[in-house]
């Protein structure tokens, strides 16, 4: 059995949940989130527990399982507390700034880069050196601080980059450590 699967989704007061086919929809204080899971599953929900079931034991069933509880769960938290991933910039020079629907990243290259904010995300400079992307969707959160990382992915060698808060890079010996 799924131990995640198995596990049931505590619908806090002021979150409802509806199915049409395969769609849920989940509405809570901070938005509305819509998205289509897979037919596999059943849903049954009692009072403010809701829990999800699977027709058989087979394979294809249990890997899905798993999934859209865990989908599921996503979407209500994300609807009432929303997530959020934490950026740091490390560089001489390197910074960051918002404009309206823009996040402009003076990062060592000849010229800024003019990152687009997607709908639904929002984000925040709190400093020069630290970014703050947050959002309801869990997925297009990670998808975001992802995009904006891999314009200038940390190097092992001084650390230069921008890095997840919290991240640690392992560091590498440049060339005059190696032999002598």
């Amino acid at each position: 059995m799924s131990r995640v699967g198995m596990q049931p989704i505590k619908i806090p007061s002021g979150v409802s949940v509806t199915f049409e086919g395969s769609n849920a929809t989940v509405k809570g204080p901070k938005g509305t989130l819509t998205r289509g899971l897979p037919k596999v599953c059943g849903f049954e929900q009692k009072g403010d527990t809701l829990r999800v079931t699977r027709p058989t034991n087979s394979k294809p069933h249990r890997s899905m399982h798993g999934l859209t509880r865990t989908l599921l769960a996503n979407m209500v938290i994300g609807v009432t507390e929303g997530f959020l991933k934490e950026l740091e910039i490390v560089g001489v020079g390197y910074r960051a700034e918002s404009k309206g629907k823009e996040l402009i990243l003076s990062l060592g290259y000849s010229h800024p880069i003019h990152f687009k904010i997607p709908e639904g995300i929002k984000i925040e400079v709190p400093s020069p050196t630290q970014i703050k992307v947050s959002g309801i969707d869990k997925e297009k959160v990670g998808q975001v601080a992802a995009d904006i990382r891999r314009l200038r992915p940390p190097e092992p060698y001084k650390g230069k980059g921008i890095l997840y808060a919290g991240e640690h890079i392992h560091r590498k010996a440049g060339k005059a450590a190696v032999g002598a």
